[in-house]
């Protein structure tokens, strides 16, 4: 519906502003079509508010920091950004650092474990980033149709990593919450580059039932363990005593061979 036809529909006193793109507007009687001109009027969502909302979709649990930099790092090989120490922290950040777009590694491809690239990982959690070259950021800016397009692309990232359900093993449960962060990069033509998705926090333990258990038989254990002592303690003092009646029988029959002799 075209907002003259609605204006026709309706007695409204309508104002619109053309820079913001909303409309105000006050009723002088007849139907209320109020509903309709908020509609009619709502700006067309950005490109980063896509991108936010398809992080959402997958990940509804995680918030966090968000950092959407018109920047292009396309250029960034394969190589370096597969390589377990490649800063991604640095890129997760208001100002970004430009020099790790010509970042090189100074070592062999390190462990997942190790501890420098745990720290790195876990200075990721909680923040997102995403790189739009300038010419790309523009298009999007005046073509609706493909900035839905690219935000689609950066949806299939997130699908692909999303979280998978938990399935313990027997006896097990999942404790605390798991955190996420993610860097992706598109090229100009609005393809993606390069995806990161990182996670940490929370871990696997043992369930309620499996604990009770657990504190079951460790007082068992304790039980054991102090019967073991009491017994074994009884047993040295009902040694020692006899060890003590057999000296006091000894001493009494030297004696008494003492007296006989004499």
């Amino acid at each position: 519906m075209q907002m003259d036809s609605v204006r026709s529909l309706a007695l409204w006193e309508t104002t619109t502003v053309k820079n913001s793109g909303t409309v105000q507007t006050r009723p002088s009687g007849g139907v209320a079509f109020a509903d309709v001109l908020q509609t009619a009027s709502q700006p067309e969502e950005s490109f980063a508010d896509m991108w936010k909302a398809a992080y959402r979709k997958y990940f509804p649990q995680g918030e966090g920091q968000w950092f959407y930099h018109v920047m292009d790092a396309s250029g960034l090989s394969d190589a370096e950004w597969q390589h377990n120490d490649f800063p991604f922290d640095r890129l997760m950040q208001e100002e970004p650092d430009a020099s790790v777009l010509s970042w090189r590694p100074s070592r062999a491809n390190p462990s997942q474990l190790d501890a420098q690239v745990q720290a790195k990982t876990q200075a990721t959690l909680g923040k997102h980033a995403i790189f739009v070259p300038p010419e790309l950021d523009e298009k999007m800016k005046n073509d609706s149709a493909l900035a839905r397009k690219v935000a689609s692309a950066v949806e299939r990232v997130y699908s692909f990593h999303r979280p998978q359900p938990f399935l313990p093993m027997p006896g097990t449960k999942f404790y605390g919450t798991k955190t996420y962060g993610s860097v992706i990069v598109l090229n100009a033509e609005g393809e993606v580059e390069h995806a990161c998705v990182t996670s940490g926090g929370g871990m696997i333990g043992p369930d309620e039932h499996t604990l009770r258990q657990i504190e079951q038989e460790q007082a068992k254990k304790r039980a054991r363990r102090e019967a073991s002592r009491r017994i074994t303690s009884e047993a040295s003092e009902k040694h020692a005593r006899m060890v003590e009646d057999l000296r006091v029988a000894t001493i009494h029959d030297t004696n008494y061979l003492k007296v006989e002799v004499v």
